[in-house]
């Protein structure tokens, strides 16, 4: 054989096998699902811890204030007495309706005795049947005016148990406009109250996110750095129009803030963003390396910026190459390691 076409022919099978060897050398690299990689989305929405109620307290009789045992800054328990009207009044009017009520008691006693009576005769032929009847009228007549009567009585303890002001709920004093000497009358606020063993955050929620809050978990009420953690108690189905939000109120489920706190409400929602760090640029374009059968894919993705995370269409189950992805090019055989 010709040396030239010798030397040559041993050149071109050590460039092959050289080429071969390259082509067959596998890339270590490491896999995760895409759907372990995406990166939560923060969002925030201004809120403040309310009262659930706030209460202006009123008298529901008329009389004079006789003492008012709390003032403002007093924190008080249900049923607790705040405020005592004079109650001369309605303890004669009390009085006078049990008065009233022995008297027809008397008559109906009375009356029954007479009813047996003509019972009795009217069997001996002494009293007439139109007797007996008049007799059992006067008796039916006599037990329903003491039926109204007991209303009477109940009105009367009624009215005598509102000249004493008690807190209808745990609460904190804000207010006071009741003064020993003056004249209560119905309908006029004598004192304020916030609830205080019942509060809620009011929150102002982008229509855009409020259909997505009674699914999402890890919500909390952040303010000045302090966290509490929160759920939600109810979601208003309505836009409003002036302020174009949607409200919502949300309960504390261990702590709770003091009344009045403002803050945010924060939560997480799953996105369909890659981080920054597995995102590459491959001549003019920037995408991810995916894994498919041990050899790398670049995907392009068109809205990508540089040094910014990027949203990428793809399904959860999609093998990224999370690891050794910086020296790969498109079409490199991968030596996969799972994570």
């Amino acid at each position: 054989m010709d040396l030239n076409k010798l030397t040559s022919t041993c050149l071109l099978l050590i460039l092959c096998s050289g080429s071969n060897a390259h082509a067959a050398e596998a890339i270590p690299v490491t896999t995760q699902r895409l759907g372990d990689l995406l990166v939560d989305t923060e969002r925030r929405a201004p809120a403040v811890v309310i009262s659930a109620n706030r209460a202006d307290i009123t008298s529901q009789v008329s009389a004079i204030i006789q003492e008012v045992l709390r003032d403002v800054g007093a924190n008080v328990k249900k049923g607790e007495l705040l405020i005592r009207l004079d109650n001369a009044n309605a303890r004669n009017s009390l009085a006078q309706a049990h008065s009233s009520l022995d008297a027809i008691d008397a008559q109906i006693l009375e009356a029954k005795s007479r009813v047996a009576k003509a019972e009795e005769l009217l069997g001996k032929d002494f009293i007439s049947d139109e007797e007996l009847v008049a007799r059992r009228a006067n008796l039916a007549v006599l037990e329903a005016n003491r039926s109204g009567q007991l209303v009477a009585v109940n009105i009367a303890e009624l009215e005598l148990a509102r000249t004493r002001i008690t807190a209808p709920f745990d609460a904190a004093i804000i207010a006071r406009a009741a003064q020993v000497g003056s004249y209560a009358q119905p309908g006029t606020p004598l004192i304020t109250l916030v609830q205080t063993d019942s509060r809620e955050i009011d929150v102002e929620l982008d229509p855009r996110y409020a259909v997505e809050i009674p699914s999402v978990s890890n919500i909390r009420f952040v303010s000045q750095d302090i966290v509490w953690p929160v759920k939600l108690a109810r979601l208003s189905a309505v836009i409003d129009i002036a302020t174009r939000v949607v409200h919502a109120r949300f309960l504390f489920t261990q702590d709770v803030a003091p009344i009045g706190t403002s803050g945010q409400l924060v939560w997480s929602e799953s996105s369909d963003v890659v981080p920054v760090a597995l995102i590459v640029q491959r001549g003019s374009e920037l995408g991810v390396f995916i894994a498919e059968n041990d050899t790398a894919k670049f995907i392009v993705i068109p809205s990508a910026e540089e040094g910014r995370p990027a949203s990428v269409n793809l399904p959860p189950e999609t093998l990224i190459v999370s690891r050794g992805h910086v020296r790969l090019q498109d079409g490199d055989t991968l030596k996969v390691t799972h994570e």
